[in-house]
């Protein structure tokens, strides 16, 4: 067998909907990033969230806004810009379901 080197900026481990955001993401800004899988893409707790976009509010049951729990509920409107083709992901060719 010979061996092969590649070089690559970013590596990323786990082809679910965070890893193959961050690779767009990391590709569309000039880097070169792989990502490994070991599975289907897609696949464990993407698959396991059933398409759910929540705002958030569970990170705030505490009282306190923190910057995470802002982030996070400003999500539901990050996707409905990206479904429609205006956020950092052009996600307009994509099918709705629900």
């Amino acid at each position: 067998m010979n061996a092969t080197t590649t070089n690559v900026d970013i590596a990323i481990i786990g082809g679910g909907i965070a890893g193959l955001w961050l690779l767009n993401r990391l590709c569309n800004d000039g880097y070169n990033a792989v990502l490994f899988e070991q599975d289907d893409l897609g696949g464990a707790q993407t698959i396991a969230s059933q398409g759910m976009i929540h705002g958030g509010i569970k990170y705030a049951l505490g009282g306190a806004l923190t910057g995470a729990s802002e982030a996070i509920a400003d999500m539901p409107d990050h996707w409905r810009r990206c479904l429609n083709g205006e956020g950092d992901v052009d996600l307009s060719q994509a099918k709705v379901l629900s």
